[in-house]
């Protein structure tokens, strides 16, 4: 029979599982607690969250919420949840920093992103994707260029036109003196 507590912490998890944009697991062996203190920080700093469940109680939560496919995650050793609240490629790109700079610790499980279980690759490449700005600037230059290539051939046909009327304009003037 479960305890008050472990209701409680399941309880929780779903909780913060049902804001979150995003979540991914890592595997933080080998990390100190300071290390993990300056991991939590940046998550912060983000809007983001990382914290430690044990892996029974994550795979109920996840069940619970339709992530089922988190589970083959949680079979062994510590598992960090990293929950993108806002942005939801944040809680990769921290873990990726902070892997390269620390021993590549923590090291990526998975994750899941807009209802699909992601792979440590897929989470991987999902990291190295521009930030949120960017990508919405590069789509809007991607819409914008038909248009700009539209303005500029009308304004070259207008040049030429001025051009060829100004010519006339010059011919006829001196033709007629």
């Amino acid at each position: 029979m479960p305890t008050p507590r472990k209701v409680e912490s399941v309880a929780t998890l779903k909780k913060k599982l049902e804001n979150a944009q995003a979540v991914v697991l890592a595997d933080f062996t080998g990390l100190n607690v300071d290390g993990v203190s300056r991991l939590r920080r940046e998550f912060r700093k983000s809007g983001s969250e990382f914290f430690v469940i044990k892996n029974t109680l994550g795979r109920i939560a996840a069940r619970d919420m339709n992530m089922e496919g988190l589970g083959r995650f949680l079979d062994r050793g510590p598992t960090g949840w990293a929950l993108a609240i806002a942005d939801p490629v944040s809680p990769a790109k921290i873990l990726m920093d902070f892997a390269r700079a620390n021993n590549n610790i923590p090291v990526l499980k998975g994750g899941f992103v807009g209802g699909s279980v992601l792979t440590a690759e897929e989470i991987r490449r999902f990291a190295d994707l521009p930030p949120k700005p960017v990508l919405i600037a590069q789509i809007m230059g991607l819409v914008n260029a038909p248009a700009q290539g539209i303005a500029g051939t009308l304004r070259a046909v207008m040049t030429s036109l001025a051009v060829a009327a100004d010519e006339i304009r010059k011919k006829k003037e001196g033709g007629g003196s």
